[in-house]
């Protein structure tokens, strides 16, 4: 089933030339204005205009070289939009996560995430309509003393089937929970249990690499929130059928405990974005992440708001 318009644009963040092309058509969107990674990714992203907080590494234990790697969880597309804090082609805010912790912390931050990476991301280019981002991998180096990561979402379209197939068929029993059933094999199996293997492995060898290529590092993975409440539904922001809360939110939970994993098993620090955003959820009176239609000021459709990026700074400024 096709998807509406309103669905289209909120589906170009997971895919990456789609991405590329709703950025181009976002009149505030300039691609000179950010920072922008060079040719091996490595420019940093600083959350001043000086070199002040940029230091070599020293035998104190300090922070003072970190990388950023991630999803449009990490860029936060929309967050904020104004005419001296603009996103590049990533659709990457100024005001995300990494950049709050970075200014805490009084250094840079070489922030590599793009909206539509998958863990493929990390290791091959992530191809634009008219740019090339390098593998995220690249920005990082044996002087890399912390990185932060959130990835695994958008491997083999994942979040595309959890939610947006969901949302296409919703109309044909809203009622009845159509996207359960469409995902139910005949043994009684769901479609995407495979996919959350894959994840897992992937998200894995993600972070092996990480550590060989700055083994000094720290490696925090930071996973996704609850999007879905634990009881109800809130058709209005999110109109799936009634019947696919439940699925949907099983999706979403499955989805995390599979990140957590496959980086726990390479020795990722784990961030736990789920428990902090219990109560939070797009349905709730203080959500964390947008509905459907998003905010234009604020955040992209089912995308992270400003709350959801200053929460997850705290959760990082907490460990380090």
């Amino acid at each position: 089933m096709a998807r509406t318009t309103r669905l289209g644009v909120v589906r170009a963040l997971v895919v990456p030339v789609a991405v590329a092309a709703l950025a181009a058509g976002l009149a505030a969107c300039d691609s000179s204005s950010g920072s922008e990674p060079d040719a091996r990714g490595t420019s940093s992203a600083s959350p001043d205009d000086d070199d002040s907080g940029s230091a070599a590494p020293d035998a104190s234990g300090e922070i003072t070289t970190y990388v950023a790697m991630g999803d449009s969880y990490t860029a936060a597309p929309l967050f904020p939009l104004t005419d001296d804090e603009q996103i590049d082609n990533c659709l990457r805010s100024r005001k995300n996560y990494p950049s709050l912790v970075a200014r805490e912390l009084g250094i840079k931050v070489v922030d590599v995430s793009c909206s539509g990476a998958s863990t493929t991301s990390m290791f091959a280019e992530q191809k634009f309509t008219s740019e090339i981002r390098p593998p995220q991998l690249d920005a990082l180096s044996p002087e890399t003393d912390l990185v932060t990561l959130g990835i695994g979402a958008n491997d083999s379209s994942f979040f595309s089937k959890m939610i947006f197939d969901c949302l296409a068929i919703a109309e044909s029993d809203p009622a009845g929970s159509p996207c359960r059933e469409q995902n139910t094999n005949a043994r009684g199996k769901d479609k995407l249990e495979r996919e959350l293997v894959a994840i897992e492995r992937n998200v894995t060898r993600v972070v092996r690499a990480i550590g060989k290529r700055a083994p000094n590092a720290r490696i925090l993975f930071v996973g996704y929130p609850q999007l879905l409440p634990d009881e109800g539904s809130c058709r209005a922001k999110l109109p799936l059928a009634e019947g696919d809360y439940p699925y949907t939110l099983e999706l979403n939970q499955q989805l995390v405990e599979a990140v957590r994993d496959g980086g726990a098993r390479a020795g990722a620090e784990y961030v736990d974005l789920w428990t902090a955003s219990s109560g939070h959820d797009i349905c709730s009176r203080q959500p964390w992440v947008a509905g459907v239609r998003g905010d234009p000021k604020r955040a992209m459709g089912l995308h992270p708001y400003p709350a959801e990026q200053r929460a997850v700074a705290d959760l990082i400024l907490e460990m380090v």
